[in-house]
């Protein structure tokens, strides 16, 4: 921003609830918190259903705030076509993520869930791995993805980042794109999905990718349920491909009482708490304090989401 650029003060309303923390980070970017959307220049919503907005909008918005760090739902919404800009939670929660991943990796490579579930002294210690010299493919080098990466690095372990562009990712001891992904999964001891849910990612994990795969690797999803196909995957654990799957998404999600993923000795289900309400409303709060002060300041918003990429 130059010298002479006008910093405005702009109205933001907060809903459907006027969290403490939300409110104190649009006050404290510099924001003006709205009594209502008439009038409002901005909305930030802590909501996880679009249909919610749906007529409530106000002619003159300007921006849009939402809190997921996934926007398939809301590309789906039609609200990315209304003459406002629209900003999602991308990579505000990484961090977290990135820790949860790496809980879910540790605990699939030294079977701790499996040593869990035992009523015996019976010795399994055959089954437990190492990540050292082991080779880790990062699918998403994004939000998730980088920090990840970043947590990985001491463990000695070799590491492949699959980026739509294949752009080299800091740390990564290998980066490949789109076209090198089953190379990198063919190859991996471990896959870990951090990818955007796109129509490109859909399904990404299916019965051919599958078969790529070596019968000892361990798959951990931590992205969107959607990247695997469900029915997919159980017919490979059951005809004995990998050694352990650690999810924290799921397709569908929630998983229905009774699923078969709950019952399989492989795998390892977490309920999406990779990110907890807490946490996510505290790093929630900071993004949006940054993105208020930059929309007052007409400077470049962060989590823009463009619909020719999907996110």
């Amino acid at each position: 921003m130059s010298v002479d650029a006008v910093v405005k003060t702009s109205r933001v309303f907060v809903g459907p609830e006027q969290l403490t923390e939300v409110v104190a980070a649009v006050e404290a970017g510099g924001s003006i918190l709205a009594d209502s959307l008439v009038g409002a220049d901005a909305l930030v919503w802590f909501g996880r259903d679009p249909a919610a907005l749906e007529g409530a909008l106000p002619d003159g918005l300007q921006w849009l705030q939402i809190p997921d760090a996934g926007a398939e739902k809301w590309l789906d919404s039609g609200f990315l076509d209304r003459g406002f800009v629209v900003t999602c939670a991308r990579g505000v929660y990484g961090d977290q993520v990135a820790e949860h991943a790496l809980t879910l990796i540790l605990d699939c490579t030294h079977r701790i869930a499996t040593f869990a579930r035992a009523h015996s002294w019976a010795p399994q210690a055959a089954a437990v791995g190492s990540l050292a010299a082991s080779q880790v493919t990062v699918v998403g080098a994004g939000g998730i993805g980088t920090p990840l990466i970043r947590l990985l690095q001491p463990f000695g372990c070799r590491i492949v980042a699959v980026t739509r562009s294949g752009r080299m990712v800091e740390g990564a001891d290998q980066s490949v794109g789109a076209e090198g992904l089953d190379d990198a999964l063919a190859s991996a001891d471990v896959v870990v999905l951090a990818a955007p849910a796109t129509a490109e990612t859909t399904g990404l994990i299916n019965r051919r990718t599958l078969a790529l795969m070596k019968p000892t690797a361990m798959l951990v999803n931590v992205a969107r349920g959607n990247l695997i196909d469900s029915r997919d995957l159980l017919s490979a654990l059951d005809q004995g491909m990998l050694s352990a799957v650690a999810l924290d998404v799921t397709d569908p999600e929630p998983l229905p009482d009774g699923h078969s993923f709950f019952n399989h000795p492989k795998v390892l289900i977490t309920p999406h708490v990779a990110n907890p309400p807490a946490l996510k409303r505290a790093s929630f709060a900071r993004h949006v304090q940054e993105n208020c002060r930059r929309f007052n300041r007409g400077e470049p918003l962060l989590g823009v989401i463009e619909t020719g990429r999907g996110y």
